[in-house]
């Protein structure tokens, strides 16, 4: 996923940079820029972890993995000139999905060392909650009175929420103790991360009047963080963010 978003990025810095000489000296009039957008988030992620617990005097383990795919966000952005062309914004987008995963356990034998049990399941709608608050620094391309490109980068403040099987509860059948009953639990973790975005927003107005300019838009980013989720006996990795589109309302006064 990492070299597609790079390519992309260079895709989009070469169009950026074309597109600058003819209009980098166009003066940007309005003061701020408000963006409301419905988009996708592209990314897509796989959890797994092992935990260990000891019973009878042996070690027993749990293995999980968990797949969670692109989702859809709610996007808005706000922002103000600072100096010329320059901007300085906000933004902020949030979103969700549910993920399907399995787990193997691995018990061992109450009676006999050294001849575990092992039992598999699979585990559905786990949740994965996802928000992001964006810093701007952006310069915008004032393309005659119809159009605008801002483009931009900044540090994202990363929040996501996670579950995912972390350890199973499990009952004894009976003799001769070849099958159990195993339960899985489910943990919530949260965790906070640091880390990038940037990218170019497009926009067409198709209302003007002396105090303000409303038209519709579209936006592509490429944002990212990396957080290590603390559940019980551990930590896992996971990545946040990922190639990001979407479109929009788009408002200049």
């Amino acid at each position: 996923m990492m070299q597609k978003t790079i390519r992309a990025a260079l895709i989009a810095a070469a169009l950026v940079g074309v597109s600058l000489p003819a209009y980098a000296q166009t003066p940007w009039e309005d003061r701020a820029f408000v963006n409301l957008s419905f988009g996708l988030d592209t990314g897509t992620e796989t959890i797994a972890r092992n935990s260990t617990f000891t019973v009878y005097n042996e070690t027993g383990s749990v293995d999980t993995s968990a797949d969670f795919g692109s989702f859809g966000i709610f996007d808005i952005a706000g922002g103000a000139r600072v100096y010329r062309n320059f901007a300085i914004g906000l933004g902020y987008h949030t979103g969700d999905t549910t993920g399907n995963g399995s787990y193997t356990a691995t018990v061992p034998h109450p009676l006999f060392f050294d001849r575990p049990r092992t039992v598999s399941g699979t585990f559905d709608d786990a949740q994965r909650d996802e928000h992001a608050t964006h810093l701007m620094f952006g310069y915008m391309l004032p393309l005659g009175d119809k159009y605008d490109v801002l483009v931009y980068a900044g540090p994202s403040f990363y929040h996501v929420s996670q579950e995912m099987v972390t350890n199973v509860t499990f009952t004894e059948v009976g003799p001769p103790y070849t099958n159990i009953n195993v339960l899985p639990a489910i943990e919530t973790v949260k965790k906070s991360a640091t880390g990038y975005n940037f990218g170019i927003d497009g926009s067409y107005f198709l209302y003007r009047t002396d105090k303000f300019r409303i038209g519709a838009g579209a936006f592509l980013r490429f944002t990212g963080a990396s957080a290590d989720l603390p559940f019980a006996g551990g930590t896992v990795k996971t990545d946040l963010g990922g190639t990001q589109f979407g479109f929009g309302a788009r408002v200049r006064f």
